[in-house]
């Protein structure tokens, strides 16, 4: 009975409170672990979306606002995430990033409409499974990928009054997988060097390469053996 409807178990409207309620707890669960590890789409974003796909589900099973036909709502609220997860996904020339945003922007819409049709325990269960596959499948897939192999190149640059820094700290900071920046320091003839350690074996640790080397301003990256 625990995962049935929550609506037989509650009397409107403290059933669908509690509802929304349950969706801000999904949307929360979610949101914390991406906003721990600084994704575009954060606790805020993720709470916002749970819960408002929460409630547009409760207004179209409403008999007073949803009427015979529920499921027209509903189909508005797929369309609707699929731009906004759309909206997420950005490419360059080297790869595309933002595909996890989007999908878990679309599994925490799902999530939400189940908690507003009345599944409240099914929500919970199901944002814990997103939860395990946001974290713990990560790990799998770093064994999947084998041991990294850790190098470090040394970044050239020209100064730009810090906009050729500011440029490379960006890009460093979007990668996936740890990359460590170090020291910074001069060289001849005006140049800066920045020191990078990145994993020889993650492919996007490779296209992070790519993209420095287009980065206006920097001149070289040396390998340091």
């Amino acid at each position: 009975m625990i995962f049935g409807d929550f609506r037989q178990l509650m009397p409107r409207p403290y059933c669908e409170i509690v509802l929304v309620a349950t969706a801000f707890l999904c949307g929360a669960l979610v949101g914390f672990e991406r906003e721990r590890e600084h994704k575009p789409a954060g606790l805020r974003t993720l709470i916002l979306i749970c819960v408002g796909s929460a409630i547009f589900t409760v207004m179209s099973v409403s008999p007073t606002l949803g009427g015979h036909e529920p499921a027209r709502i509903a189909a508005q609220i797929v369309t609707g995430i699929g731009f906004l997860g759309a909206g997420s996904i950005l490419r360059d020339r080297h790869r595309i990033s933002g595909l996890t945003t989007a999908a878990t922007i679309w599994a925490c819409s799902g999530i939400g409409m189940a908690v507003g049709a009345g599944y409240a325990a099914a929500g919970i269960v199901l944002s814990a499974a997103v939860l395990v596959t946001l974290g713990w499948v990560r790990q799998l897939e770093v064994l999947l990928n084998g041991a990294c192999h850790v190098r470090r190149v040394l970044v050239v640059y020209q100064p730009g009054q810090g906009k050729t820094r500011a440029r490379i700290t960006a890009l460093l900071d979007e990668a996936k997988g740890h990359i460590a920046i170090g020291e910074d320091k001069e060289r001849p003839q005006g140049l800066r060097e920045i020191s990078v350690e990145y994993c020889s074996v993650h492919r996007d640790h490779r296209c992070v390469l790519a993209q420095l080397a287009d980065v206006p301003g920097v001149e070289a990256l040396e390998t340091v053996a």
